[in-house]
């Protein structure tokens, strides 16, 4: 600071030096004329010549669009798509509808491998079973033949308040139970699974909350259920009307294994093998999981050593591994060592957990090297698409192949298909990949337009990427 100082006084004194001598040398010059001096000759006009050039293209204002308000026979949101085998791919999508309490209505569309879009869930609809109209629904799930699993609202007399019939006899307490009812769409129409309020098995309890529905194509629905009296949450499967319980809340890990089961779950989908690959808890450590009817079996986990000389995992993130068809399992796990970081890890049902992806693994055609993965989705080939970060909080999906092939999919900042030149991603939501290759998602991307806009996508079978809707899109008939 104080060589700046004295830096900054000198050179004040050299410009009062040179001011003073200027005033002097103006002074002498008026003395030596005696006539007041002509008036000055205008300069001559410069030439455009001599004007500074930019040597890059300037940049255009951009004028956003003002938005008008979207009428009701226009997309405005989506949730994550489906894909299945053959090609058809299922959307939810979500319109303004100012009849409803919360202005919202939603349609469940399929498209068909001929490209032909048909509505396959809607509200209104009747429950085949008991003719109870379907005001409104959840997130569906969809299955490989198409079949939907979902939750809505039951009959009127069905939710009831806490009751206590005897103030003297705790199980006189009767919990309050939601009006809901997880439903199933098929051929045949809506038919009803299970009516929330029923008993766990085998427990005193209530089922008093349903997520992470999905269903199979041999007939089992899967779900976390939320019970109370006493408290916990656990894995179900529904077959045919009898419940049967996987895991719950202080069941033991394993046999041999003393720690046991809190109350945290992220499950996957139920595959044909009525199995569920699930994260789950225990005290302070984590760990990988299949659920089935013959029990519980044990993947990684926390402190145990991963496929990686010296190292063991640490954690999982809470991030919910996926299963198919075969059994094979896919998942994201935290490991220590020499080499600590996050990687992508894959145990086929008939072999070694191994090492797939990591952090610090550069991507193919940039400069970029992973930092951390999230949403995997693996199809019945073994091929995984994930999401991922790299170069600080950029994204991207991606799929590795069971060959060991890492191929690309769509980047953060990289211009959308079908958009303008300014259009580029943004954000991604899980993707979702079938055995043909194909990859839905759900994103996001900046437009100077609009600012953001929103939108789903799929990588064709020729590994071509294209937008299939996008906010504001007439919504199929």
């Amino acid at each position: 600071m104080t060589t700046r100082f004295h830096s900054l006084i000198i050179l004040l004194a050299l410009l009062s030096g040179f001011v003073s001598s200027g005033l002097v040398h103006q002074t002498q010059a008026q003395e030596q004329r005696p006539t007041p001096a002509s008036p000055p000759k205008p300069e001559p006009a410069s030439d455009p010549g001599d004007e500074p050039v930019a040597i890059t293209e300037k940049s255009k204002p951009v004028v956003q669009v003002e938005q008008t308000p979207l009428k009701s026979d226009q997309f405005a949101n989506f949730r994550p798509p489906f894909i299945n085998s053959k090609g058809e791919i299922s959307v939810l999508g979500i319109y303004a509808d100012s009849a409803t309490p919360n202005r919202a209505g939603q349609l469940m569309y399929r498209r068909s491998a001929d490209g032909k879009w048909r509505r396959v869930l809607e509200e209104g609809e009747k429950a085949a079973d008991t003719g109870l109209i379907i005001s409104s629904f959840g997130i569906p799930h969809v299955n490989e033949t198409g079949d939907l699993t979902f939750l809505a609202d039951g009959p009127r007399e069905v939710e009831t308040a806490s009751q206590i019939t005897d103030p003297n006899d705790p199980a006189a307490y009767r919990p309050f139970i939601p009006n809901k009812v997880l439903y199933k769409k098929g051929s045949t129409g809506i038919k009803t699974l299970y009516k929330m309020g029923t008993e766990v098995p085998n427990m005193p309890s209530y089922i008093t909350g349903i997520t992470n529905i999905s269903s199979n194509s041999v007939g089992t629905t899967s779900f976390i259920g939320t019970y109370v009296e006493p408290d916990g949450r656990g894995l179900f499967f529904v077959n045919d009307g009898v419940v049967k319980l996987i895991a719950r809340s202080g069941q033991k890990l394993g046999k041999n294994e003393t720690g046991s089961f809190s109350e945290h779950y992220y499950p996957s989908a139920i595959n044909d093998r009525n199995e569920v690959a699930f994260l789950g808890r225990s005290g302070e450590k984590s760990g990988i999981f299949i659920g089935s009817l013959k029990g519980v079996e044990m993947v990684a986990f926390g402190g145990r050593p991963s496929p990686l000389k010296g190292s063991n995992f640490i954690g999982f993130g809470n991030r919910t591994p996926t299963i198919n068809n075969r059994g094979d399992v896919a998942f994201i796990g935290f490991f220590d060592g020499p080499e600590a970081g996050r990687g992508l890890f894959f145990k086929p049902v008939d072999g070694p957990l191994r090492l797939v992806a990591r952090s610090g693994e550069v991507i193919p055609g940039t400069n970029w090297n992973f930092t951390d993965f999230n949403a995997v989705s693996l199809n019945d080939n073994g091929d995984i698409a994930f999401a991922a970060s790299f170069a600080g909080r950029s994204r991207g999906i991606f799929v590795k192949t069971i060959r060991g092939v890492l191929e690309t999919v769509a980047l953060q900042n990289q211009r959308i298909p079908g958009g303008e030149k300014e259009d580029v991603f943004n954000h991604f939501t899980a993707p979702d990949i079938n055995s043909r290759g194909e990859v839905v998602f759900y994103a996001q991307w900046r437009t100077p337009r609009v600012g953001v806009n929103i939108g789903v996508f799929w990588r064709d079978p020729q590994g071509t990427l294209r937008m299939l809707f996008q906010r504001g899109d007439q919504m199929p008939k």
